[in-house]
């Protein structure tokens, strides 16, 4: 948890705030938003009982293999955006 806490995790935040154009970035990024703390909602309310049916060991591997889902699509489809602007980075998503 302390690794994704570290490395995957906050991507995602970058990635909101980096995702819409200029001119909807501040309601998009509120309802990605919303939408990210209802995923973390679900998969808080997911792993008590998981937990308790599959164990501990499988549970972890379950959510292992998720995180290393997340991994290879942000390698492979989330362009880098360092040194970029925000148009720049726009245009990019356009583009693709």
């Amino acid at each position: 948890m302390a690794a994704f806490a570290l490395s995957l995790g906050p991507v995602v935040w970058v990635v909101i705030s980096e995702i819409f154009p200029n001119r909807i970035r501040g309601k998009a990024t509120a309802i990605a938003s919303m939408a990210l703390w209802t995923a973390d909602y679900v998969v808080s309310q997911a792993f008590p009982p998981m937990l308790a049916s599959a164990g501990p060991a499988l549970t972890f591997w379950i959510f292992g293999l998720m995180s290393l889902i997340a991994v290879v699509f942000t390698w492979r489809k989330v362009p880098e955006t360092k040194g970029k602007s925000l148009e720049e980075i726009e245009s990019m998503w356009v583009a693709k």
